[in-house]
């Protein structure tokens, strides 16, 4: 089965390029095509579903991280995998933020976009190795210096949160309540000094060794 993909760019000729490269891969598909983040959500509102959005983050009417709050909030179960150039470095924090799944840059090959795909439509979430952004600058924390202990049930949410899991699919996957998943979550920011989702992720890449 093909992976579907809609993509949102404010550039005619980028589009162009991705179905370029992505005609040629059989098992991922341009299903739709939007020329900012209103566009977007209209194409997911009249019955659209892709597997992933791949959007860039600059757009005018509505940006990306704009329109993926709604999309995270709407359509819980497409992961957004951000477009960005190198002076972007302050709209990546927004969009992971506004609960993309990762981002990837516009100067990656080929192979770094399928990968990326691939990788966010499984549930995990891809950062481009090429974009010289310090994630930790979301929230400044080193868990090596501090005396942090989360429980094994933090531990496993924390993991899952990692891998994009909204709220309400946590609950479903651990088999709690929403409010019950919600109180591990303030806890969890509560202990780690840390206000961001992104941020989360940043402390459990450095810090958890199953993420």
């Amino acid at each position: 089965m093909k992976i579907k993909v809609l993509i949102a760019d404010d550039h005619h000729l980028f589009i162009d390029g991705i179905r370029s490269i992505l005609n040629h891969e059989l098992d991922i598909s341009i299903i739709a095509e939007a020329a900012n983040g209103l566009e977007m959500i209209k194409i997911l509102e009249n019955g659209v579903k892709p597997d992933v959005i791949l959007t860039d983050i600059r757009m005018p009417v509505m940006d990306g991280v704009a329109a993926t709050r709604v999309i995270v909030k709407n359509y819980p179960e497409i992961p957004v995998l951000a477009l960005t150039m190198f002076d972007q470095s302050a709209d990546v924090y927004e969009m992971l933020d506004a609960g993309a799944r990762g981002y990837i840059t516009k100067e990656i090959k080929k192979e770094e976009l399928v990968r990326a795909i691939h990788t966010v439509v499984s549930g995990k979430t891809y950062f481009s190795g090429k974009l010289p952004v310090d994630l930790s600058e979301l929230d400044k924390i080193d868990g090596s210096d501090r005396n942090i202990e989360l429980t094994r049930r933090e531990i496993e949410i924390l993991q899952l949160v990692v891998k994009g899991r909204t709220t309400l699919e946590i609950a479903q996957e651990l088999r709690l309540s929403k409010f019950t998943i919600d109180t591990h979550r303030k806890n969890i920011h509560k202990k780690l000094n840390i206000k961001t989702n992104a941020g989360l992720v940043n402390y459990a890449l450095k810090n958890l060794d199953q993420v």
